[in-house]
């Protein structure tokens, strides 16, 4: 190594002897001149070749922000220079992995993270799909969460149980397929036909919503946006919720119309959502879509090709309702509220129970009495009461509000009362002493003079919060 040839003589010299010859490679580029050419001769310059034609300019660069000046300036300077035009439209800047301690991986510091490692462990589509999720923004760094005595991961073991949810609800949509006397062609679901249920609907709105704010989201190149979004649609609203209310629709007693809309809307969505999530889990939305498209699957479709030169899905804005979007964001409130409430009083799935839910809003009351059935079939409720008035105070009930909906719970007849009374008062008991200890540092002179003013305003929140959890369980309590 040496600054000039002289000095790369006299090293020589010195390494070798007098009688050294040092000869000058006629046909070697600087690490970082080759690269800031790299744009073009990679596609034949000088030659005015085809491709050269055909691919330059490019269109994007992604790259780190730790090599702007190293790299992207080159390339644009000596773009400019030789070819006269800009080597890119954009650049997309990205942040870089870090290790587990949120600190730079290096050789050096021997903190690197084997991605094989994680592979072999969850799959490339879930350390893939972790990657982009945890971009929040253009420049900012990823942390990995990471074990290194077991090789593990919280965040990817998260992607790989997202992959897992998909290939079982494509099972399940899959299953319905085969199990039904209904045939479909991949190319003719781009709109279930028939009667459309309200929740067939709102599913479609959500769906087409989703769509659109990928596509922003992809545009503006925020990719981390794009996969939470894709994410919480698959998850939560078409796992959770819209697989749920139709499960009844699809058994053999089922009406066939009604069926029928049910398997169209399954499949235009399994279709859809694989497309979507490809870019970024591209191995099993073509494992599964392959699948779901063969000739001698139940949807049956000759030719389709391969899911990566499938057109992307595009949002069709006649089936969004931002009405019924609400409308359901109700349902879907008070069903979760129930849910708690019979957690909180220890009920068994297969139990079923009366709700009396409260609302002085008309509409409210208009859109609880259209979702009565889903209310029913995802509460497991047996009768199910909807007033503007109490006309009378509940008691041994349990209740809570969404909205200015109030919703309660019965528990005569469905809990043992003084176990549940016995259950309360373990509580309040709990809290009591939370109090006391609470009380005891604010209390004591030296605590208070000596801690920070945030943790004092931090023992003063949480009494505030204890002594209302003690109020509203002694409410509780006194019903009994």
């Amino acid at each position: 190594m040496a600054k000039n040839e002289e000095e790369a003589r006299v090293n020589a010299i010195a390494q070798f002897g007098a009688d050294v010859k040092l000869v000058r490679d006629p046909d070697v580029l600087d690490t970082w001149f080759s690269s800031g050419i790299w744009p073009f001769s990679t596609l034949g310059w000088p030659e005015n070749t085809a491709d050269l034609e055909m691919y330059y300019p490019t269109s994007t660069l992604v790259t780190g922000f730790d090599i702007i000046f190293f790299w992207v300036a080159r390339m644009t300077m000596m773009s400019g220079y030789l070819t006269g035009k800009m080597p890119f439209e954009n650049v997309y800047i990205h942040g870089l992995v870090l290790d587990e301690n949120g600190k730079k991986m290096s050789k050096s510091a021997n903190n690197g993270i084997d991605p094989l490692l994680l592979i072999d462990k969850y799959g490339t589509d879930a350390l893939r799909y972790t990657l982009v999720r945890e971009v929040v923004g253009a420049g900012q760094d990823i942390r990995i969460q990471y074990n290194r005595k077991t090789d593990e991961s919280e965040s990817v073991e998260a992607s790989r149980n997202f992959t897992n949810k998909i290939w079982n609800a494509a099972r399940f949509v899959m299953m319905n397929f085969e199990t039904s006397e209904f045939k479909f062609d991949l190319a003719n679901l781009a709109t279930p036909t028939g009667s459309l249920e309200v929740a067939d609907k709102w599913i479609l709105s959500r769906f087409h919503q989703t769509i659109q704010q990928t596509s922003d989201n992809i545009d503006r190149y925020a990719l981390g946006e794009a996969t939470k979004g894709l994410y919480e649609f698959f998850w939560g609203d078409f796992c959770d919720w819209y697989i749920e209310l139709v499960k009844s629709r699809l058994q053999e007693d089922a009406d066939p119309a009604s069926k029928l809309v049910v398997l169209q809307t399954l499949a235009v969505i399994l279709d859809g959502i694989l497309k979507l999530l490809h870019p970024f889990m591209p191995h099993i939305t073509a494992e599964i879509w392959q699948t779901l498209t063969q000739s001698e699957s139940p949807l049956e479709n000759e030719g389709t090709g391969d899911i990566s030169i499938q057109p992307y899905p595009t949002s069709d804005a006649s089936l969004i309702d931002a009405e019924l979007d609400r409308e359901f964001d109700l349902l879907i409130g008070v069903t979760r509220t129930i849910r708690n409430l019979r957690a909180e009083a220890d009920l068994k799935r297969a139990i079923k129970v009366s709700i009396i839910l409260q609302s002085d809003s008309t509409a409210e009351r208009e859109i609880l009495e259209r979702g009565k059935t889903y209310l029913c079939d995802l509460a497991q409720i047996e009768q199910l009461t909807i007033v503007d008035k109490l006309t009378e105070e509940p008691t041994r009930s349990i209740a809570s509000v969404f909205a200015t909906v109030q919703i309660i719970l019965p528990l005569t007849g469905v809990v043992d009362l003084e176990a549940f009374k016995a259950k309360i008062q373990k509580k309040i008991d709990k809290i009591n002493k939370e109090i006391e200890s609470i009380n005891g540092k604010l209390n004591n002179a030296k605590f208070v003079e000596r801690a920070t003013a945030e943790v004092v305003q931090t023992a003063k929140d949480s009494l505030v919060e204890s002594e209302k959890q003690k109020e509203i369980l002694q409410e509780q309590l006194n019903q009994f």
